[in-house]
């Protein structure tokens, strides 16, 4: 028999040092997904819980949280699984508590920090608390929450995301609107600086990015109005186009005035009678009362988005006032402007996409006086962001029996597409394809169908060729399921 070499020697040693290093893993995988299964959390059908996109979730099911091996939380039904993060927040209606599943750091009233793990329950709501859930997000326990004017007013608990650039997403059972421009928010003896992340407590101040930091990029004094140099000579087509559009709405809207007109590069000729600009700049004694353009916030749905705006313009200087969206609408990418009433606060933008992020700016064009000349200057003066929600359309597979498979397709008013096809793909190969019933699957039922099976190991279900609004839309929504053929 041969003897092994002093350098196979170590060669066998180091294979066996890998392989038990592979077994230990191993074992170790087992064992959290074993403990993993003990931390299962039974929540209620009255419960209130957000996926990781903000995404309200069906709980009228009934379900469970438990918590995966790489410590991200999941909301599970017998049907569905939805990631919740690594850190989410739950309301109970019906006993009016809040559990914080995951680490979290609890700023006291003392100013004192308290670090909690896993579960975390609140059940004195009207006792004040606040948590920081991670990067830019937090949570306000308190019987009153509120801003500097109250345009922001709510009870309970509120959990508040914020943005790299300062603006926050405020969210609860009640309320569901993302802000811009800085805000503090008061609650009891607690004073939250949301841009700057920073609280103060009785006479602490405490920087918030300095527990576990932060992305946030916001700085002080940078979102000023941004004026935009215009060249004259091609402005003026664009904006009498603007002042004709404004006169037609002001023609279907007798409290709203009407415009001026340009007819040479630096002369307005003012066509109202009710114009206070012009007796207001005659008087070189009167007293100016500002005025402000402000965009307020945005509450969004899967094909709207609610937006609220605030006009003070008591001198009359405001040619326009106009929203500029920008992003998926009527399934094509494009911007529109909108011309808004300045006597109204609110303007709901329609046929947009669900799940689709949009540009909202809010802009004015103003007469602007230098010397005995009038000039038009087109500011934009804030720009948010916002995601509408998703569609509340679901796939679900119910059976798998002899070759075939049994779906439920479910979809409610709020979002109901007029046509579209579910087609079963098997290892990415087109195989069956089903009309959809859309009466039905507006019903409690669904619309219940099946599609044959071929010999492989994973499919899915895909939503294909809808219609929404007579346009086509891409919603990606499928359902993915694995099944292996007997022989």
């Amino acid at each position: 028999m041969r003897k092994l070499s002093n350098k196979n020697k170590i060669y066998i040693i180091i294979f066996s040092l890998i392989v038990i290093s592979m077994v230990v893993i191993l074992i170790y995988a087992v064992k959290l997904s074993r403990n993993d299964l003990t931390n299962v959390y039974d929540i209620s059908t009255n419960s209130v819980i957000y996926d990781e996109e903000n995404n309200l979730i069906d709980t009228s099911v009934g379900g469970n949280i438990s918590k995966s091996w790489d410590d991200v939380y999941y909301y599970v039904t017998d049907e569905s699984k939805y990631d919740i993060g690594k850190v989410s927040v739950v309301y109970e209606k019906a006993t009016e508590e809040v559990f914080i599943f995951g680490k979290n750091h609890q700023i006291l009233l003392t100013g004192d920090i308290l670090e909690n793990s896993n579960k975390t329950t609140i059940s004195d709501l009207k006792s004040p608390g606040f948590y920081k859930l991670g990067d830019r997000k937090y949570l306000i326990v308190s019987s009153e929450i509120y801003n500097e004017d109250k345009s922001i007013y709510t009870s309970n608990y509120l959990v508040v995301s914020i943005d790299k650039q300062g603006n926050a997403s405020l969210l609860n059972d009640v309320i569901n609107v993302k802000t811009i421009n800085p805000m503090i928010l008061t609650f009891d003896k607690y004073f939250f600086d949301v841009a700057n992340e920073k609280i103060i407590v009785g006479n602490k101040e405490i920087n918030l990015k300095l527990i576990n930091g932060s992305t946030n990029e916001y700085i002080p004094n940078k979102n000023k109005p941004i004026v935009e140099e215009v060249d004259m000579t091609e402005f003026i087509d664009a904006y009498n186009k603007l002042v004709s559009d404004f006169e037609q709405y002001a023609a279907n809207n007798k409290n709203v005035g009407s415009s001026n007109q340009v007819i040479t590069n630096n002369t307005i000729v003012n066509t109202g009678s009710n114009n206070n600009y012009n007796s207001a700049s005659q008087n070189n004694n009167k007293t100016n009362i500002n005025k402000r353009v402000s965009l307020r916030g945005a509450l969004s749905y899967p094909t709207y988005i609610d937006v609220t705006y605030v006009v003070t313009d008591p001198e009359d200087r405001y040619q326009a006032i106009y929203l500029l969206i920008t992003g998926m609408i009527n399934g094509e990418m494009k911007s529109e402007k909108i011309i808004l009433d300045k006597y109204e606060t609110k303007y709901r933008i329609t046929d947009l996409s669900p799940k689709n992020e949009y540009t909202i700016s809010l802009g004015y064009v103003e007469v602007v006086e230098e010397g005995k000349e009038k000039t038009l200057v087109d500011n934009i003066e804030d720009v948010i962001n916002v995601r509408t929600t998703k569609s509340n359309i679901s796939i679900d597979v119910n059976k798998i029996s002899s070759g075939k498979v049994k779906f439920t397709f479910k979809m409610t008013k709020d979002y109901a597409i007029e046509r579209g096809k579910l087609t079963l793909y098997a290892d990415e190969e087109n195989i069956d394809e089903i009309q959809i019933d859309t009466k039905n699957a507006l019903t409690k039922d669904g619309f219940i169908g099946e599609l044959k099976l071929s010999d492989a190991s994973l499919f899915e279900i895909r939503l294909e060729d809808s219609v929404y609004n007579g346009n086509i839309v891409d919603l990606k929504i499928s359902k993915k399921f694995a099944y292996q053929f007997m022989n």
